[in-house]
């Protein structure tokens, strides 16, 4: 190829590669709240208890777990359905800190994978209404269908 043709092709490139667009990220940044950090963070370490058979681990994680998820934070939204989701999670908890005080590795095995549904449950749950679960730079949540108070007595739990 002659010198002249060179040049033109590096042109060519370079000008391609000028003007193109910025590649876009396929997937958006893990950013975690901090109380989805803390649920995330005493979840694996029920699994580390579970794995290991650390009853004492199991049990106070799942303790811990079930207390974090009565803070004013984790009430991101009021209706029925997200109401009953949390209510479900409190119950597998407390299946683990049974089994765990039982030294029932099997039970607490159980529990453990019905809180994770009941994780996965309610976190499509909030993405079907597109509410930002994850985020921390999330705009307000809009409710596709109206929010109502809900009430609990002690004994629903």
């Amino acid at each position: 190829m002659s010198r002249c043709m060179l040049g033109i092709l590096a042109a060519l490139l370079l000008a391609g590669t000028a003007t193109a667009d910025p590649p876009v990220p396929t997937d958006p940044p893990n950013k975690l709240t901090p109380l989805m950090r803390m649920k995330l963070e005493r979840s694996k370490a029920i699994l580390e208890g579970l794995t290991l058979e650390q009853f004492d681990k199991i049990a106070s994680n799942a303790r811990a777990l079930r207390l974090l998820s009565h803070e004013s934070g984790w009430n991101v939204i009021q209706t029925e359905e997200y109401e009953a989701q949390s209510i479900d999670f409190r119950r597998s908890l407390k299946v683990i800190e049974k089994a765990a005080e039982d030294e029932d590795i099997s039970r607490a095995a159980l529990g453990y994978v019905s809180a994770t549904v009941r994780c996965v449950e309610c976190h499509r749950y909030m993405r079907s209404h597109r509410l930002p679960v994850l985020s921390l730079d999330a705009p307000v949540p809009v409710l596709k269908t109206p929010a109502r108070v809900v009430t609990t007595s002690p004994d629903s739990e």
